[in-house]
């Protein structure tokens, strides 16, 4: 990491910091969601929903980005008897490791796979609550702040292209997560040193204990993990990349600066990236709700070959005997062209809708893809 970088960055926040700090768009309120989870947090509560209810209430909007619920999810599991569950699931996620990160990685993964797959089961259209290896990230870096650093992939690879960092990041199933820690560790070092961003910001923390009733507030991120993440957030959100001071030639060579406008253009592609997964949530939940339902033993009627029994039916597949021959046909092309009709089903409607739902899944495919490639021409 290149800390003279770093040092760039940290002085136009410095410079910045009241603008940062605006009623409505206060980035203090990362210290205060923080300090409310870690003083809220008990796993052995009796009544773990409330519990985690009361722990995020400030932190829901740090947790959530788009359309995304997962905070919302988690309650609903705890409204439909699944609270006991959800908290062993909670109890893996934050299970000892010994600062091993990979391990910890191997866990986030688990947590995120056994949480969607009740969301699956209680509530299959609503995409919204799914979780990503974001969430559980995020879940950690309030729960226990000073182990762990909040994630945003794009926040992440705009600092590390600014700042020459030479580990890969990576994103989604590809995140290193011990490399992003020992980024954010070397970041939290750094800032250690910075006396005057560590006065500033006690000062100021003071200020927004006294408002929100907090006396906590202002010891809350002694190794400055929060810090950390709050200033890769701003460096990118903010624009400080765009700033003179962030590209001075005389700090950056043409080289350099080419490499930084290829990481801008990355961060760019993965925040892009990270809603049209979203979007593909939304196209599997609408899938789930139009599926066709079975339909073995229904009566068919085809243009051709008259009236038939469906023997059996494979996905979209239908198996159909027409008692002089048996003809397998694919939904929905075969009824919305006319050729088969059924009785007492609305299968025409419902062939409709699941069109509709493959021309938004191409859509959406064809987008991911094209991101990705272009993800991967500027690795």
């Amino acid at each position: 990491m290149n800390n003279e970088r770093v040092k760039v960055l940290v002085n136009i926040y410095l410079d910045k910091y009241n603008d940062l700090i605006k009623e409505g768009n206060d980035t203090r309120d990362k210290w205060a969601a923080v300090s409310c989870c870690v003083k809220q947090w008990d796993l052995s509560a009796e009544h773990f929903r409330d519990m985690f209810a009361m722990s995020m209430k400030k932190a829901v909007s740090l947790m959530e980005e788009g359309a995304s619920r997962p905070v919302e999810g988690i309650l609903m599991l705890c409204d439909s008897g699944r609270e006991e569950q959800v908290r062993n699931v909670f109890d893996a996620l934050l299970a000892p490791d010994g600062g091993d990160i990979s391990q910890r990685q191997d866990r986030i993964v688990q947590f995120v796979k056994q949480i969607n797959a009740m969301l699956e089961e209680e509530a299959p259209a609503m995409w919204h609550y799914n979780h990503k290896i974001r969430t559980a990230i995020r879940y950690l870096s309030f729960i226990r702040p000073q182990e762990n650093y909040y994630f945003s992939a794009a926040d992440a690879a705009a600092f590390c292209g600014y700042t020459e960092v030479e580990e890969e990041i990576g994103f989604d199933k590809q995140l290193r997560l011990q490399n992003y820690y020992h980024v954010c560790d070397d970041l939290a070092e750094y800032l250690m040193t910075r006396e005057d961003l560590r006065a500033k910001l006690a000062r100021s923390l003071e200020l927004k204990a006294k408002e929100c009733g907090d006396p906590d507030l202002s010891g809350i991120d002694p190794r400055m993990h929060i810090m950390a993440a709050d200033l890769m957030i701003s460096a990118y959100r903010s624009g400080f990349y765009a700033e003179k001071a962030a590209n001075r030639k005389s700090r950056i060579s043409t080289s350099s600066q080419r490499r930084i406008e290829r990481m801008m253009q990355r961060a760019k592609f993965l925040n892009e990236r990270e809603k049209i997964v979203d979007s593909f949530d939304e196209i599997v939940a609408l899938e789930r709700q139009n599926e066709i339902p079975d339909l073995a033993g229904h009566i068919a009627v085809h243009e051709s070959f008259g009236e038939g029994v469906i023997k059996e039916q494979t996905g979209r597949y239908l198996l159909i005997d027409f008692g002089t021959v048996t003809k397998k046909f694919a939904l929905p092309g075969v009824v919305l062209n006319g050729y088969l009709t059924f009785e007492g089903e609305d299968i025409a409607g419902k062939c409709l809708l699941m069109q509709e739902v493959e021309k938004k899944r191409k859509e959406i495919e064809n987008k991911l893809t094209s991101v990705d490639v272009q993800l991967q021409m500027l690795e």
